[in-house]
């Protein structure tokens, strides 16, 4: 990853066309958005552009603009990404998407940086950076000839692979507490999630096919639903896919009522007894069982005791009012859109 950021940074130092290679969820325009931040282009645009997503025939009109009356519904003239990235940079996403018939009009821009529009003969310049990304084999796509190998050539004068996931698992660690600060968990709730239930260790044991957007969204589902949640496994993109997965076992107790059913006064205190340990179950599968029966009881119990006034029991339990949302979503006491 050295030898890579070596790259990115001395890519981003000059102006020159980069194509950024990557399985699905490896972070190309995350990659390409870095290039842009850290040029002298950063104040200028930073245009994207999904090649796969566009239609063939409404690509053209995207990428370079369209004259007034160049087709049917043209009542105006409209400027194309090209234009409106000037002085910054435009990235095109999935180029490896794009038309065979669209190849050389792109091959043309960049080598003249000059645009034509649809529906007229002029030729404007434009001072645009160009970023592109694919998570194909754009050799492969050449020699298949699905893919002009001029335009892969100008295209890849700095050609930027970046790794699967599972090729840089010592990164593990450092991803997982970036993604997790941006998912709002800090302090004593962050150690809880990554120390106390060997977060980092079960993560490590994972292929990640869906590499790093993958492991975001498998931090995200933990996050709101609780530690219970098992790591995908496999090559499987959700946690439950593989035939090998098995969810957490089911606790044995009914689910909580639902607050409209709530009566208005409050009920006795009930008697809180421990909950039974599951022998029967792997040491980690009882624990998580013993620890989700406790944190029910012992939430429904500081409800109770504050009439449902989350500021005044989380002041009470010692945790912050997110975390204790949090806790009331997974265990049901509360509308998973509550903030």
């Amino acid at each position: 990853m050295r030898d890579l950021f070596s790259l990115l940074a001395r890519a981003a130092a000059s102006d020159s066309t980069v194509l950024i290679e990557g399985e699905t969820g490896t972070g190309k325009e995350v990659t390409a958005q870095a290039i842009h931040d850290a040029s002298e282009r950063r104040d200028g645009p930073f245009v994207v552009i999904d090649c796969g997503a566009i239609p063939g025939q409404l690509l053209e009109s995207e990428l370079f603009g369209y004259q007034k009356g160049a087709f049917t519904g043209a009542s105006n003239s409209r400027a194309g990404a090209f234009e409106a990235a000037s002085g910054g940079s435009i990235f095109l996403d999935e180029i490896g998407e794009l038309d065979l018939d669209l190849q050389p009009k792109l091959l043309r821009v960049l080598e003249s940086r000059t645009v034509k529009r649809v529906g007229t003969t002029h030729y404007a310049p434009v001072d645009v950076r160009v970023l592109a990304a694919t998570n194909r084999s754009l050799r492969y796509e050449v020699k298949e000839g699905r893919f002009r190998s001029d335009l892969f050539y100008r295209l890849a004068v700095v050609h930027v692979k970046l790794p699967p996931l599972r090729d840089r698992l010592q990164d593990l660690p450092l991803l997982t507490s970036s993604i997790l600060k941006q998912l709002g968990v800090t302090g004593n709730e962050l150690q809880e999630l990554v120390v106390e239930s060997d977060l980092e260790e079960q993560l490590a044991r994972c292929s990640w096919p869906g590499n790093i957007r993958q492991l975001r969204n498998y931090l995200e589902q933990r996050v709101a639903l609780g530690s219970s949640i098992p790591p995908p496994t496999g090559d499987s993109l959700l946690p439950y896919a593989s035939a090998h997965a098995r969810p957490p076992p089911s606790l044995a107790f009914p689910p909580p009522p639902s607050p409209l059913l709530r009566p208005t006064a409050p009920a006795p205190p009930p008697a809180l007894s421990m909950p039974e340990v599951a022998f029967e179950l792997p040491l980690k599968a009882a624990r998580d069982q013993w620890n989700s029966i406790f944190e029910l009881r012992y939430l429904e119990e500081l409800l109770r005791r504050h009439s449902d006034n989350v500021t005044a029991a989380a002041k009470a339990a010692g945790v912050n009012r997110v975390h204790l949302y949090r806790l009331l979503w997974k265990h049901g006491l509360r509308e998973s859109e509550a903030k």
